[in-house]
């Protein structure tokens, strides 16, 4: 049970934000040779399972390496007209296992002294000026600043990508939805050297929609429906694009499935709120660190974690200036790629796959990891419908010319 007991730091949700930032500032504690700060998580959860995917391309170092368990040097994007692979062996697409993650997250935490409660929900923040209160199922929990990293079901990710915005600007609000299985199947269909990234030859009908598959070996693979739309879909729609895109592509009618998830993620050109009070902090989903018109998170989670957690070092007992949750030419392409998406959904499958097609694989993934120069902005612009595009930055202007933190 929680008790009412002072923490220095409190985070509110215990996923792959609220456990990263978590390490990160025991951690940066630790090297500054300062006091050890009380940490205390608050998490729902009552046990930690594979619950979910993160991939990404390693662009840069972070904690968590040893979490990757799959890569894959070649990736496929496929349109009903085209097939493109690339690939990079230097920069390969890879997979961290949800339960490796949370075994070696936890497994730090306990040994900077985190106190970790789970079966916790957190149900009111309040900052009161000097501490910030959080009420939770096992009675209140004060601490001098507060991270909200609470996960979203898909009520709550429909309501982050529409926020309140005051009728002043038309922001474009659209989710990323999808539901996964991992699949054994007899024989050997898959290739497991080719994560098919997307693959847009299947029905449109329910909107922007593709196929997305992890293969871990040849007869073992994650096979995920993912639509871009403005609503989710009743759970037996992605199931039976599933199960015919299984028969179509890879001729398979028997499997079993040995695990499943369901995601949503905003995909919205609204600015998130990264510090709704002085004393307390919106992380992952919450704060912005999905890239909108991807979903990918992982790493802008690890980046925001590190510079927060040096910024709390710096800044003794005051709150912080919360770091930019993504760089501001990363926010103002999304929200042209974004605008482009609602307007003209039909054309999204070409889209990708000129990028895929015309770009560089390794600074098509710089692109879609965040990592980008202004200079190869300019070319990933190029690789796409310029003119189209062009039409977009000019209606989009007095949204991405907003700062991107608050």
């Amino acid at each position: 049970m929680v008790a009412r007991v002072e923490a220095d730091f409190a985070v509110i949700g215990g996923g792959c934000a609220g456990l990263s930032l978590a390490t990160a500032i025991a951690s940066t504690a630790v090297a500054g040779r300062g006091a050890a700060p009380r940490i205390v998580i608050v998490e729902p959860r009552e046990r930690y399972v594979r619950d979910r995917t993160w991939c990404m391309w390693p662009v840069e170092a972070q904690p968590f390496t040893a979490a990757i368990r799959h890569r894959w040097s070649r990736w496929e994007v496929r349109t009903p007209e085209r097939t493109i692979i690339r690939g990079s062996e230097r920069l390969p697409y890879v997979h961290i296992a949800a339960d490796a993650f949370y075994e070696q997250a936890l497994a730090r935490l306990r040994d900077r002294g985190v106190e970790i409660h789970l079966g916790v929900r957190a149900t009111a923040i309040t900052d009161e000026g000097d501490r910030v209160t959080i009420e939770t199922s096992a009675g209140p929990l004060r601490a001098r600043l507060a991270f909200d990293s609470r996960p979203a079901t898909a009520e709550s990710a429909e309501s982050l990508a529409k926020p309140e915005t005051g009728g002043a600007v038309d922001e474009v609000n659209l989710l990323q939805h999808f539901v996964g299985w991992e699949v054994k199947v007899d024989g050997t269909p898959f290739d497991p050297s080719t994560a098919i990234l997307m693959d847009f030859a299947v029905p449109q009908a329910d909107g922007l929609h593709f196929l997305y598959v992890l293969p871990f070996s040849p007869d073992r693979a994650l096979v995920e429906a993912t639509y871009f739309s403005e609503s989710t879909l009743p759970t037996a729609t992605y199931e039976a694009r599933i199960r015919d895109y299984l028969g179509r592509r890879f001729a398979i009618r028997d499997f079993a499935i040995e695990f499943r998830e369901r995601g949503v993620i905003p995909m919205t050109t609204a600015p998130a709120s990264p510090q709704p009070s002085p004393r307390v902090f919106d992380i992952g989903l919450r704060g912005g660190l999905a890239k909108p018109s991807t979903g990918y998170a992982f790493l802008a989670i690890q980046r925001y974690s590190q510079e927060m957690a040096a910024r709390l070092l710096r800044a003794g007992d005051r709150p912080p200036r919360p770091p930019a949750a993504r760089p501001a030419r990363a926010v103002a392409m999304d929200r042209v790629f974004l605008s482009y998406l609602h307007r003209s959904p039909e054309r999204g499958p070409d889209l990708f796959a000129d990028l895929f097609e015309r770009l560089p694989p390794e600074l098509l993934v710089r692109f879609l990891s965040d990592r980008a120069s202004p200079r190869e902005c300019l070319r990933v612009m190029s690789a796409s419908p310029l003119s189209a595009m062009t039409r977009e930055v000019f209606r989009s202007r007095a949204r991405w010319m907003r700062p991107a933190t608050r």
